[in-house]
């Protein structure tokens, strides 16, 4: 009995240094467990504060694109007030521009019509002259008279064909600057109602 008696001792002193080395390592697995978790606390509020200070910058960035967004709302009504009135100031000196080419160009035409009426008083007047001159050189020979009848008559066409020119060259200045206004009206009438 001896000899079980200190095989039993023997075998109870290993399990009981066994259970020791149980038991220390059991505790120094909960000291490493309550390390990890105080750090696992410390991450987790690191991870809170950083969410707060994320929430807190969305939240001044709203408020400043409310604001950018307020700013901007404002700008651009200002901005088609603007361009609302532009827009009647424009129609307005087109239509005066319109106005007041119109009323050069029936100024041309009545200056025309002035000019041309003189002229053909003074073409009268010479032919009348000539006419008259005519009946006083009837009394020479009847060469003499053709020349100067030839020379008149010769004077009168050029006069008739310079003043054909003239109205030509009026009548074709009016024309073209009749189409180029028409033409610019158009422009700012399409500029106009495309903006």
């Amino acid at each position: 009995m001896t000899e079980e008696g200190s095989r039993t001792g023997a075998l109870l002193e290993q399990l009981v240094a066994r259970f020791e080395l149980v038991l220390e390592a059991v505790s120094g697995f909960g000291g490493r467990l309550d390390s990890l978790r105080e750090e696992l606390r410390g991450q987790f509020t690191e991870v809170g504060r950083q969410i707060r200070f994320i929430s807190e910058q969305i939240a001044i960035n709203r408020a400043n694109l409310a604001g950018v967004r307020q700013d901007l709302g404002a700008e651009i009504g200002r901005l088609g007030e603007e361009l609302g009135k532009t827009r009647i100031e424009f129609a307005e000196r087109t239509t005066a521009m319109e106005g007041r080419l119109r009323q050069q160009v029936q100024a041309a035409q009545e200056a025309l019509k002035s000019e041309g009426l003189a002229i053909r008083e003074r073409l009268v007047r010479e032919l009348s002259a000539t006419a008259t001159k005519l009946k006083s050189g009837l009394s020479e020979p009847s060469p003499a008279i053709a020349k100067k009848v030839d020379a008149e008559l010769k004077r009168a066409i050029k006069a008739l064909a310079a003043l054909d020119k003239k109205f030509d060259r009026f009548d074709d200045r009016i024309t073209i600057q009749t189409r180029d206004q028409e033409e610019r009206v158009r422009k700012i009438e399409r500029r106009s109602s495309r903006g």
